[in-house]
């Protein structure tokens, strides 16, 4: 029997949780959500799921602070994290690399493009990639 991996979306847009959400369940994964940066950090470390996409831009704590916060803590640090951000610019991109970052999708994105980078970070944690 194959493993069902989960996967904790993180983003401040509703929509764009079920439509994450929605596509990674039509592949299999079980997928948790969370609207904001605490909810975030809660439910990782309740959960602790495979693979957190992480939204960049939200009101209050953004998700450069919840990967840091995400990194120090024993239970979640190992946690492969993909950055997803409507912002494009190369800065944001060279900021989540330094921070070891090795996926980014921007927003818009495409159900395939998605499945497809979600799968490969799973496949490169559990290889000791990450």
């Amino acid at each position: 029997m194959k493993r069902q991996y989960t996967v904790l979306a993180v983003d401040d847009e509703n929509d764009v949780l079920l439509i994450v959400k929605t596509a990674l369940q039509v592949e299999g994964y079980r997928v948790f959500t969370a609207a904001d940066g605490p909810e975030a950090l809660k439910t990782a470390a309740e959960e602790k799921p495979d693979l957190i996409l992480l939204d960049i831009m939200m009101p209050g704590m953004d998700g450069f602070e919840v990967l840091t916060r995400l990194r120090e803590n024993e239970a979640t640090c190992q946690i492969p994290i993909i950055m997803l951000t409507g912002l494009s610019e190369r800065e944001r991109k060279r900021s989540a690399i330094e921070r070891g970052i090795k996926y980014y999708i921007v927003k818009p994105f495409e159900f395939q493009d998605l499945v497809s980078k979600v799968r490969l970070a799973i496949e490169d944690s559990e290889a000791n990639i990450f």
